[in-house]
């Protein structure tokens, strides 16, 4: 696997342009949509992609995206990885689980295949969902959700006679 790192400027080979992978960005604090990075349509990349600034993927990924502010993934995306962000909007094809820690939506014609766990959740008419969803405290992006075992028979609902 591969780690693209550092700052790609728009002739990159990988499509990312306007920003950097893997490290910091100033949007967020300064409360513009400005996008930080960006892989093109046509784009492929294999591996861990983390961002800390907004981002928008319209290309190929493979592996594992990590983007602690918002995520954008196109209607050309072909995202075949674990997803984690804060707020994520999805309008591409994601084959892979996806974890939001502010917000995840789906807007047509997204297709996604794999299971949810967000705090705020929107499925526009049209989208493609193939999966569980849970709408409990999701992780932090980049953290994993802690697995706990109940009891058997806790998960009855509805108060006894």
């Amino acid at each position: 696997m591969t780690t693209p790192t550092g700052s790609f400027g728009s002739s990159s080979p990988a499509g990312l342009s306007s920003g950097t992978a893997s490290t910091g960005g100033t949007a967020a604090t300064g409360g513009t949509d400005k996008v930080e990075a960006f892989l093109g349509k046509g784009s492929k990349v294999v591996g861990t992609l983390t961002f800390t600034g907004p981002v928008e993927l319209d290309g190929y990924v493979e592996g594992e995206v990590i983007a602690q502010d918002r995520l954008t993934i196109g209607e050309s995306a072909v995202i075949n990885a674990r997803i984690s962000g804060g707020e994520i909007l999805v309008k591409g094809t994601v084959n892979g689980d996806i974890t939001a820690s502010k917000r995840l939506s789906l807007k047509r014609p997204a297709r996604v295949i794999g299971n949810i766990n967000c705090t705020n959740l929107s499925i526009e008419e049209g989208v493609i969902f193939e999966g569980k969803a849970s709408m409990g405290a999701a992780s932090k992006p980049g953290e994993s959700k802690p697995v706990t075992s109940r009891p058997a028979g806790s998960d009855k609902v509805g108060a006894a006679a």
